[in-house]
């Protein structure tokens, strides 16, 4: 399944309050369905995308299977045909990208702020696409047309670029990302993928939701804990997983003695279902026991309807004695199981993760060393593991830098 990068930067905390959305299972009205088209225009601010760590910072990561998968970051576009073994330079400059989303071995499209690319033969060629306004956060497509995609927000210009705080909005294309509509959604939409053209999934103000009509309509299914303390919004990250399901990540709202507030879900058609909680913090109306990865939430990736693997951070462990820092977890059963896999070594942060099974996974991620004022140094990494976690691989290892 394909996978998002979740953009939580070491410290970075939210902006701004959200607005409140509908009771719990109330539907969304779907009147004024669709608005005026979205058409591209030069006069929508885009701005460069800042990463807390070094410039050439990796940022998201995809695996179509056990061979090929690409890699991209802010200054390049790596791509494999050996699972990881060897990583070819497709693009380099200042692409400022976020994520990447591919629908198979030759269809994919780049993304970042003010940056939208496609291919049709798996990266040998990229073409630049209009960038519509407000500006593309995200996209998700079911096929070569078909796509949506989160765009705008009031942190379009902020650190992490994929998850609009407050203020998103969803699109819909049907020519490949040519041009782009409106769809009417709720409030504060953060991220939206679809396993087909009916059936989709929509994070917006903390909350989870789900359409049957193709957007036309959204029903809400969690009902989220705080959507704003003292002004920090909560995020909801969701990912497809096929089979009318998907996997979640509430991102709550703020942050506190080195730990944040997050849960995970498993959502189907008979509704959403708390995995686990991050449990220094109150969750209200949620009942779960398990406890987050990390006292930080880290990226995800859905792997099955039944299957996800879940990884979390340590920001105040990173560069430490205490490394590693990055554990993960497996959950299978639909939610019903989550199983404790212990860390990914050679981590202090994970950014982005790809798992084809719970056997087979890529992460990207970053390796601080702490040698003193003024000696920090950071490496960028893909790991990879064939065996469920009992060993990895360090794959790619970018110059050390301060």
């Amino acid at each position: 399944m394909r996978t998002r990068w979740l953009a939580l930067a070491c410290g970075a905390l939210l902006l701004t309050g959200c607005g409140s959305v509908s009771s719990l299972g109330a539907a969304i009205s779907a009147a004024a369905r669709q608005a005026a088209p979205v058409t591209a225009t030069g006069g929508c601010p885009a701005g460069s995308v800042f990463f807390p760590y070094s410039a050439d910072a990796l940022t998201g990561i995809q695996f179509v299977s056990p061979a090929r998968g690409w890699a991209v970051g802010l200054d390049t576009i790596l791509a494999t045909t050996d699972g990881g073994r060897r990583w070819t330079v497709q693009r380099s400059g200042q692409l400022n990208l976020t994520s990447v989303d591919f629908i198979s071995g030759q269809v994919g499209w780049a993304v970042g702020n003010g940056t939208l690319l496609a291919t049709s033969d798996g990266g040998v060629h990229w073409a630049a696409l209009p960038e519509p306004c407000p500006v593309i956060r995200s996209v998700h497509f079911i096929s070569p047309e078909t796509g949506f995609a989160v765009a705008g927000g009031s942190n379009v210009l902020d650190p992490g670029a994929v998850t609009p705080e407050i203020a998103g909005v969803v699109l819909a294309t049907s020519d490949g990302g040519r041009s782009w509509r409106r769809l009417t959604t709720p409030a504060d939409a953060q991220s939206v993928c679809f396993s087909n053209p009916k059936d989709g999934w929509l994070g917006a103000g903390g909350r989870l939701y789900r359409t049957t009509e193709g957007g036309q309509g959204w029903t809400r299914v969690t009902a989220g804990t705080q959507a704003s303390v003292g002004g920090y919004p909560a995020m909801m990250i969701v990912q497809c997983a096929g089979a009318g399901s998907a996997w979640a990540l509430e991102v709550g709202a703020g942050a506190t003695m080195s730990k944040q507030p997050n849960l995970g879900y498993h959502a189907d058609p008979a509704g959403a279902v708390p995995v686990f909680a991050e449990q220094y913090f109150p969750h209200p109306g949620v009942r779960v026991a398990a406890d987050s990865p990390g006292s930080y939430p880290g990226p995800f990736s859905a792997i099955s309807p039944s299957a996800a693997v879940y990884l979390g951070w340590c920001p105040a462990c990173a560069g430490t004695a205490t490394a590693p820092t990055a554990p993960w977890d497996l959950v299978t059963g639909s939610g019903a199981l989550l199983t404790p896999e212990g860390t990914v070594p050679g981590l202090d942060q994970p950014v982005a993760a790809s798992f084809l099974s719970p056997q087979i996974g890529w992460v990207v991620g970053i390796v601080i060393s702490d040698n003193g004022p003024g000696r920090v140094r950071q490496q960028q990494r893909i790991v990879f593991t064939d065996d469920g976690g009992r060993t990895w691989h360090v794959q790619y290892a970018g110059p050390p830098a301060s």
